[in-house]
């Protein structure tokens, strides 16, 4: 691991080049792009919703979701974003002071990592899951671009089991309700994708992402856990579920923004179908 200084641990990019731009010009002016592309009918929210795929492919939802939160102060970005491999039902934080890219570099609030790592067994002060995730990473650009003085507080959820689900939305009542004001909830997620190429597999997808949203419209936060089976209508479905149970999203209302899926993008017949939106809460 490098350093960013003598005593503090970096948390480098991993894919910079691959989702987004490794420039910094190139990124900033993207990034700038589709800001100004993709603006919603106003901002403010107190979360959103945002895919974390390539730009290429969803940069454009992406945009829309963090537009949607322009307009307030907003002083700390809480960042969930699953783990695309569940090894356990664990809440990971980071070791790391800041997260770095071509963005530059982005501060952890280290003061509230280590208050949320008070919340219960199932919290671990790991960077290794974060090595190994990009969730997080690809909201950093649209992060520096809203909310440029903001600090992070990056979380992965290990699964969308009901402990560890409840365990997140606890940590996010104890530590967050009262900076509530100036804080923003980001859920980094995809939403379904095909169980196989085709047009079945493109026809399972869509049903998936509509029974999802059905849900999040019904704020059945219950359904979107593994325990329900509908947690595979979004990468992401757990996070959610933890923001939903939690005080933060008392008096909210969910606005879909946008939603597309990838056909635009296929570079083959065999290519899986991914659905993607972007949704604030106001």
């Amino acid at each position: 691991m490098d350093e960013h200084s003598e005593k503090a641990k970096l948390r480098e990019a991993i894919v910079s080049g691959i989702f987004y731009p490794e420039e910094g010009g190139e990124l900033e002016a993207l990034v700038g792009r589709l800001l100004a592309e993709n603006r919603p009918k106003r901002g403010g929210a107190t979360a959103i919703v945002a895919p974390h795929a390539g730009f290429r492919y969803s940069g454009d939802l992406a945009a829309l979701a963090w537009n949607a939160a322009a307009g307030r102060k907003i002083d700390t970005v809480c960042i969930l974003a699953p783990m695309h491999r569940p090894y356990d039902d664990l809440v990971y934080l980071p070791e790391s002071d800041f997260f770095d890219g071509p963005f530059g570099a982005v501060p952890v609030d280290t003061d509230i990592v280590e208050e949320m790592m008070d919340c219960g067994t199932l919290f671990r002060r790991n960077d290794i899951p974060h090595f190994e995730e990009h969730g997080i990473e690809v909201q950093l650009p649209f992060m520096r671009a809203i909310c440029p003085n903001a600090g992070l507080v990056p979380v992965i959820l290990g699964s969308s089991a009901p402990a560890a689900v409840r365990a997140l939305a606890a940590a996010l009542d104890l530590v967050l309700a009262e900076r509530a004001g100036d804080a923003l909830i980001v859920v980094s997620s995809d939403f379904a994708t095909g169980s196989s190429s085709g047009p079945s597999g493109d026809a399972a997808a869509t049903a998936a992402a509509d029974r999802f949203l059905e849900k999040v419209e019904a704020r059945d936060w219950r359904s979107m856990t593994a325990a329900e089976g509908l947690a595979a209508g979004a990468c992401g479905a757990g996070c959610l579920a933890a923001f939903l149970a939690s005080s933060l999203a008392e008096g909210t209302r969910p606005e879909l923004l946008g939603r597309h899926d990838s056909s635009a993008f296929r570079e083959s017949a065999d290519e899986r179908l991914v659905q993607y939106a972007a949704l604030a809460y106001y």
